[in-house]
């Protein structure tokens, strides 16, 4: 019996259901396809190993070196099949972690069975061609940074996108490509292939004496899913979202057409990539984005550790600074907070911006006061007694020297489960009562199931500000528009607890943990790219009433489901036969 069938007798839909081929079954591609599509796209198709084979064919050396590398992004993304955030590993290093019990020892698991490393378009369109003749699936990938797992797929071809660079351009006046579409931008941009990360885009802002908003990671691709779905950043609270300076796209299309998506033309669909997620309505080839002067900044750091083991007064703490960051936020400042709690130790620490408009003594103070008078000062009473508290203030000359003084997060991890909830002014001001019940549920040990070694909170301030204005053209959650903080609280299942461990932890995460964030946030949603892939109100909470819009132009770009992943606008027709795993072919579900 084929794999495909197996789980789908094992998942208990109709045995006839439709299913995209899987290596094993009658209607795989022969050897001689593939051969010929190697041939069509000069030699760029990559037969995908795991990773880390060399640790289960004897090969220590190569194993050890690539134990050493293996969370670390900028190396992952070198690989076809290198997913920063995957839900099981299949073929984990055997020095760094064991492979998740019940699974075989090295399989690609969810990984595609082939990648295109596509260098051009006409790469992209031979990819796309040979899924729909051979009924194969497709997905798009570029660094792999995706929670919900988009870019992965069983038994799937991948249009790999991190060598579509052509070289970055810098327009000092903002131009449309084909000179035809006036836009109200009369400033700067930069056309950006669909291969680069923000690393790229951000060195080359700075030659140029601009910023361009992107992301805190800095190895995250930068016109892929990030910016097709929101995208928020240390910028976002004084220029708006990533998506907002998105002033026209290069897209192919399912039929394999390029076209280019502006304010002028296809105008439903750069309005759809413009906040409807990626990998969905077409791939992006390259974006052209708004580039803004660069600006001073004001920058305050807060450290807090307890001095005791009183975990009720670091969370009321933590608690009363959130409640303060709306009017933080209404006075310029944005950034990173982070709650963390590594087995009993809870600490807090955020690294917060003002861009300053003027750069004036006058405004820098009035930064200074309103942090000292609302955060600094309430932390005193504590400090030496209760609490460890260090607040620094410090100022750069560019928002590039700013960001280059803080850390970036940069690492990947494995077996990650992510939750997240946007939060309005309402649901932080004056609310310290909610937030310190929220947080103590967010950090508690809620059953005598698996626990996770450690927990960390992003209390993300990259709303307020511009963020705040709604855009023409863009398909963002219309909460977003009233959002001022992100939270997403990650943990890790301990590898040796297997799938019911993860399965454990997620399913508290899920209905317990992600509740206590929708019960102080009611009417809000959460940013699509960094949510928890199992949240039964995935709908409402990632796309809000912009839905059916979004699913008129993906029936009208991609009216045979070419581009499809895990709960991506117009999914609902097909789904993963999981079984007794977490990854499964694709089959129609009706």
């Amino acid at each position: 019996m084929h794999y495909c069938s197996l789980l789908l007798l094992l998942a208990a839909p109709s045995a006839l259901a439709k299913c995209k081929c899987t290596p094993g079954d009658d209607c795989w591609p022969s050897a001689l396809k593939w051969k010929a599509l190697n041939s069509t796209v000069q030699g760029h198709l990559i037969a995908n190993e795991p990773l880390a084979k060399p640790c289960y064919t004897g090969d220590m050396e190569r194993c050890q070196e690539i134990s050493a590398e293996y969370l670390d992004s900028f190396t992952l993304e070198k690989s076809p099949i290198g997913y920063q955030y995957s839900a099981i590993d299949t073929c984990a290093p055997l020095n760094s972690s064991k492979p998740l019990a019940g699974q075989p020892m090295c399989d690609l698991g969810n990984s595609p069975v082939y990648s295109i490393n596509a260098t051009n378009p006409d790469h992209i369109v031979a990819g796309i061609k040979f899924a729909k003749d051979n009924n194969v699936r497709l997905v798009i990938k570029n660094t792999g940074h995706d929670v919900r797992g988009r870019s992965q797929g069983y038994g799937s071809l991948s249009i790999w996108m991190r060598n579509i660079k052509p070289k970055l351009k810098f327009q000092k006046t903002y131009t449309s490509s084909n000179n035809s579409c006036k836009s109200d931008w009369a400033g700067s941009a930069i056309n950006v292939g669909g291969g680069y990360v923000w690393n790229d885009v951000y060195a080359f802002a700075a030659k140029h004496g601009v910023i361009a908003v992107g992301g805190d990671d800095k190895s995250v691709g930068a016109v892929g899913g990030y910016i097709q779905g929101a995208g928020h950043g240390p910028a976002s609270h004084a220029f708006g979202l990533a998506t907002d300076q998105v002033l026209e796209y290069q897209v192919m299309l399912a039929s394999g057409e390029l076209v280019t998506a502006n304010a002028c033309q296809y105008q439903d669909l750069f309005t759809a990539l413009r906040g409807g997620g990626g990998g969905t309505f077409g791939v992006v080839v390259s974006a052209t984005i708004k580039a803004h002067p660069t600006r001073a900044v004001l920058q305050h750091t807060l450290e807090i550790t307890p001095k005791t083991g009183n975990q009720s007064r670091i969370i009321k703490t933590v608690a009363g600074i959130v409640s303060k960051f709306p009017i933080l936020s209404d006075e310029g400042f944005a950034g990173i907070g982070g709650f963390t709690k590594i087995g009993n130790v809870l600490a807090y620490t955020h690294n917060f911006g003002v861009l300053l408009e003027k750069n004036t003594s006058s405004e820098i103070e009035h930064a200074k006061e309103v942090m000292t008078t609302e955060v600094a000062n309430a932390l005193s009473k504590y400090n030496g007694t209760q609490l460890s508290v260090k607040s620094q203030f410090a100022q750069h000359d560019t928002f590039q020297d700013y960001y280059a003084s803080g850390s970036h997060y940069e690492g990947a991890a494995k077996g990650i489960i992510l939750i997240s909830r946007f939060f309005d002014k309402k649901s932080m001001l004056h609310q310290e009562k909610n937030l310190t019940s929220m947080l103590t549920t967010l950090f508690s040990k809620l059953d005598s199931g698996v626990q996770s070694p450690g927990i960390s909170l992003t209390l993300a301030l990259i709303g307020g500000g511009e963020v705040l204005k709604s855009q023409p053209y863009t398909s963002v959650h219309p909460a977003w528009r009233k959002t001022y903080m992100i939270a997403e609280q990650v943990e890790i299942a301990p590898p040796e607890s297997g799938m019911e461990g993860l399965r454990q932890v997620w399913g508290r995460a899920t209905h317990k943990k992600l509740k206590a964030m929708k019960d102080v946030t009611p009417g809000m949603g959460t940013y699509l790219n960094e949510a928890d892939p199992y949240d039964p109100d995935w709908k409402e909470a990632w796309y809000g009433d912009q839905y059916d819009s979004l699913k008129v132009a993906k029936n009208k770009y991609d009216p045979d489901n070419v581009f499809w992943c895990w709960r991506c606008v117009g999914s609902e027709g097909w789904d993963e036969v999981k079984g007794p795993t977490l990854y499964g072919p694709l089959c129609e579900n009706n």
